[in-house]
């Protein structure tokens, strides 16, 4: 089972007890997940304070908190699970589903914790550097092209004394697995762009650059 539930950051339990536990729900058994899960979060916490630590070394508290809370927050780690297929595996009681709760996040918690326990926290580093390796790219892409909401936002005051309009074009209606749309409408100069994202808040910013882009080439 290990072999299919982790492909992509190939790991493999030593003590199969582990994992059958981490995917167990309280909902199923009083002997669920629920202390691999705040094990798991701990050990989350301190990767990925330190990752930012050592990665960003002249961004002050406040900015590194908010990355920090940007990648362990409830809604990436639902994320993270379902581009694992974690869905598939988790043992729930009957009448407990996933949707519109935060199950998955937890679980995947639960299964660093159950790594961290089979392996060590060097080994648990390597499968959490895989498993998150795109929001470090994305907080990297973040650093080096600033906020490009607030660069339009500017620019737009400066040339059209206005601001940018915003509109969700469309978005999907599996809530496991959101992606959405956005338009963006500089109506003072008649120009529209679009931009895609697992958040909205990423396709905004998606859509302001490709805006920026548009205005730059006129």
């Amino acid at each position: 089972m290990t072999n299919t539930l982790f492909p992509r950051i190939d790991y493999e339990f030593k003590d199969d007890k582990l994992i059958e536990l981490a995917l167990t729900h309280k909902s199923l058994s009083t002997i669920n997940n629920e202390r691999l899960e705040f094990l798991g979060d701990a050990v989350l916490n301190l990767y990925v304070s330190e990752r930012l630590f050592d990665t960003y070394e002249n961004l002050k508290e406040g900015k590194l908190t908010r990355f920090k809370a940007s990648i362990v927050s409830r809604e990436n780690l639902q994320l993270v699970a379902t581009e694992i297929g974690l869905s598939n595996h988790i043992k729930l009681g009957k009448g407990e589903t996933l949707e519109e709760n935060s199950i998955l996040g937890n679980v995947l918690e639960a299964i660093i914790g159950a790594i961290f326990l089979d392996s060590s926290y060097a080994r648990t580093i390597e499968v959490l550097d895989k498993l998150f390796q795109d929001n470090f790219l994305e907080l990297v892409e973040e650093k080096e092209l600033k906020d490009s909401k607030s660069t339009l936002q500017e620019l737009l005051q400066k040339k059209y004394k206005s601001l940018p309009r915003y509109s969700l074009s469309n978005d999907s209606t599996n809530k496991l697995n959101k992606h959405f749309q956005i338009s963006c409408f500089v109506d003072a100069a008649d120009l529209i762009s679009h931009g895609e994202g697992k958040t909205r808040k990423k396709a905004e910013l998606d859509a302001a650059r490709n805006m920026l882009k548009l205005i730059e080439s006129q």
